[in-house]
């Protein structure tokens, strides 16, 4: 007899065993308990012999859908499968249940409840949302990872996420490059994409919204035999819609197909796939301070004024993206594991914005802004192909989980770019206060072609030991090699050495302290275009120290971790040349310090919630300039709660209610620390009702206050680089889900 029970965390081994223990007694065993009863070298206990009771639980695997919020097991913290309390670093799953619950359509949006995470709040995190991400005070930029290879690395431009093909997102806090390679030392976010299952699974849903949203999504999944040697899964979105800035449209077609084969219990190998289109315009928002943050005789300037030229622009990319996944056991003591993508990305570029240099056409009355345009084509190429070698063997009371790996990636990037031009024709100025669009202009002729190509590779060794039941250490070290050429340049060749090592105490009772020390490691390509010099490696380093909570049963993992985290060369705007983006000169050292305190609670089947509060400075050290200063846009304090309750009985069952509070601290809004970006709090809030088993009802609003601060960086008002723009305003979104 076969008695199978959904393990919820830890609680699945107590379900199991109560349940089984109950079943036993009923049947007449003495002093029934099931797993005494397995292991008595006389079952019968002088009673009736009974046929043997299976018990088979649907253990969470590392790669697979979490039940709730709280994930037991994580591969991106170790590349292998052990339990996450085991983990020497901090790491948050954001299960699909949560962002399904919270309505998040973006990759800042799933993971800005996290701790340590900073999203940006502007119109422009939409269009490429990966790079308004900051972990710990770093950017996000190339710490993306998809089924843990990287998106990419070296690409100026990327395609927005789409969360829709997620099964879960996980965010590695800390330099991660013993296991991934080149990285920013503030973390890694690894997604992991929505894979076949062998059981039917059948969704349609359909979602309208503010400006003008509309959108509609599929995901199917099944067996394709009776055996279920084959599965497939087919995942796709359609999206038109607009935004709270004129002009400014969001339309998307999202396809993701994959197929597994499993001929053997040993063997799984899932072919995942992956087209995106995106067309958008940029929301370049560069107001001056007069008629935003302080008042102009002209009025105010709405938040949703475009001041580009909608008849030229637009920001349009292409994704393409195929590969596998093998995983194979070679025995019960060796796995072999190996990752392999191939990913191609368009950009058109076409926008119209600001002249920085000479901003206003007059500037006593300061209504009419001068323009720059411009016309890129981008064109990217990676390959990333990740080996693994897995290794389990025992000594007595040490245990090992060795990995050892090879991976390669390749770039090639292409660019063809007109440059910064001034505008000349009656379009070249725009009142910010009365625009008129549609007038004729020049535009870009002249463009610039080069070439990046670039390969990296890394051996690295990783062992995580084992010592009895309370110690766990993890040891590791890898080497990267790099190579890249760009046009113009001669080929530019980087290596580096990174170490990592944690050692955790498990106390027992669900308690786990514990110490870590990681690097990172993130080569530069191309040079300074202004000074043409070589840009020198990134490099990082942190000591994280912490404790968790995660009680076997009790739904609830906490965790309390402090950090230090040294980044140098890290790049920055030249202050001696505000104005001018692409003069990056690279800061001596950057310093991140902190504490992160955390919580995820499965309070009941129906009571979930997630809370967190960071505190960071992040300064800079050595330095040129502003050496002791704070960075821009760092804020101090970041603080999230979100609290979700579903109605289990009664005339009410079936309603889920939903609501979060994110808060920002005050930020510096230059280098030299003279001005600073206000606090914010916002308010989201969800409510969702299951009108029959299988049709959800949902409604979601981000910024349920419609709460908009205005941020702007620079000195005083009339300074070149003095520009500012609007939070997001109020977004509602209502959806309805058909799942058969």
């Amino acid at each position: 007899m076969l008695t199978r029970f959904t393990r919820r965390g830890e609680r699945g081994h107590w379900v199991a065993w109560t349940a089984t223990t109950l079943l036993a007694t009923a049947l007449g065993v003495p002093g029934a308990m099931a797993a005494e009863t397995e292991n008595s070298d006389d079952r019968t206990g002088g009673g009736t012999a009974l046929d043997e009771i299976n018990v088979e639980a649907d253990a969470e695997s590392a790669t697979g859908p979490v039940d709730g919020y709280i994930a037991d097991r994580s591969e991106t913290a170790t590349k292998t499968d052990i339990p996450l309390i085991e983990s020497p670093q901090s790491i948050s799953v954001i299960s699909r249940e949560q962002m399904e619950d919270r309505g998040a359509d973006s990759l800042g949006e799933a993971v800005t409840y996290s701790p340590g995470i900073n999203v940006d709040n502007g119109a422009a995190a939409d269009v490429i949302d990966s790079f308004s991400i900051e972990i710990r005070g770093f950017s996000a930029q190339n710490a993306t990872y998809r089924d843990g290879t990287q998106m990419q690395a070296g690409l100026p431009y990327d395609a927005p996420i789409e969360t829709y093909g997620l099964e879960r997102v996980e965010v590695l806090r800390g330099p991660s490059s013993v296991l991934y390679g080149q990285g920013e030392p503030g973390g890694v976010i690894n997604m992991v994409s929505k894979r076949p299952t062998d059981k039917p699974l059948r969704e349609l849903g359909v979602e309208i919204g503010s400006y003008n949203h509309t959108q509609v999504t599929g995901d199917f999944s099944d067996r394709i035999d009776a055996d279920g040697n084959w599965s497939y899964r087919l995942t796709g979105l359609a999206q038109e819609s607009d935004s709270y800035q004129d002009h400014v449209n969001q339309d998307r077609v999202f396809f993701a197909p994959a197929l597994t084969w499993s001929p053997s219990d040993r063997t799984d190998l899932t072919l995942l796939a992956r087209y995106q289109k995106n067309e958008t315009r940029y929301p370049w928002t560069a107001y001056p301070r007069e008629g935003t943050q302080y008042p102009s005789e002209h009025g105010t300037i709405p938040d949703s004024r475009y001041i580009g030229e909608p008849s030229f622009d637009r920001y349009d990319s292409t994704e393409y993206a195929i590969g596998y996944i093998l995983d194979h056991e070679i025995d019960d003591r060796w796995t072999f594991r190996q990752s392999v993508r191939y990913r191609e990305v368009e950009y058109d570029v076409l926008d119209t914005f600001r002249n920085y240099f000479g901003a206003y056409v007059d500037n006593d009355l300061r209504n009419l802004i001068n323009r720059y345009n411009r016309a890129r084509y981008d064109e990217g190429e990676t390959t990333t192909v990740d080996n693994r070698l897995i290794s389990n063997w025992r000594h007595g009371d040490i245990e090992h989980t060795v990995l050892a790996g090879i991976d390669y990636k390749t770039l090639t990037y292409d660019r063809r770019d007109s440059g910064f031009d001034p505008i000349s024709g009656p379009a070249s100025s725009l009142d910010l206060y009365d625009p008129q669009y549609g007038q004729s202009f020049s535009k870009p002729s002249g463009f610039t072609e080069t070439t990046t190509e670039a390969e990296q590779t890394g051996l690295y060794l990783q062992d995580h030991i084992n010592v009895g039941d309370n110690w766990a250490f993890s040891l590791g070290a890898r080497k990267d090699w790099v190579t890249e050429n760009s046009t113009g340049e001669d080929e530019k060749d980087q290596d580096a050495l990174s170490l990592r090592g944690g050692v955790v105490y498990l106390a027992g009772g669900g308690w786990a302290p514990y110490f870590t020390y990681s690097e990172s490691f993130s080569p530069q390509y191309g040079q300074n275009p202004v000074s043409g010099k070589d840009y020198d490696p990134i490099t990082g380093k942190q000591y994280e120290a912490g404790i968790r909570y995660q009680p076997p049963g009790a739904g609830v993992s906490a965790t309390a971790a402090v950090f230090d985290i040294r980044k140098k060369n890290q790049l920055i705007q030249n202050p001696d040349n505000p104005g001018n983006s692409n003069d990056q000169i690279q800061a001596g050292e950057t310093k991140s310090q902190g504490i992160e305190l955390s919580l995820l609670a499965d309070l009941t089947s129906n009571l979930q919630a997630t809370a967190s509060y960071t505190r960071q400075e992040v300064t800079l050290v050595e330095a040129d300039a502003n050496e002791g200063n704070y960075l821009r846009e760092k804020p101090k304090d970041l603080a999230k709660f979100w609290l979700d309750y579903t109605v289990s009985g009664g005339p009410m069952a079936g309603l889920g209610v939903g609501a979060g509070i994110r808060h920002t601290g005050e930020s510096y809004a230059n280098a030299a620390n003279t001005a600073k970006n206000p606090s914010a709090t916002l308010v989201d809030a969800a409510v969702r009702y299951n009108w029959t088993p299988g049709l959800q009802l949902k409604l979601t609003a981000n910024n349920l206050f419609d709460t908009q601060p205005v941020y702007c960086s620079g000195g005083a008002p009339g300074e070149p680089e003095d520009t500012c723009y609007y939070g997001k305003p109020r977004e509602i979104v209502a959806s309805a889900t058909y799942r058969w």
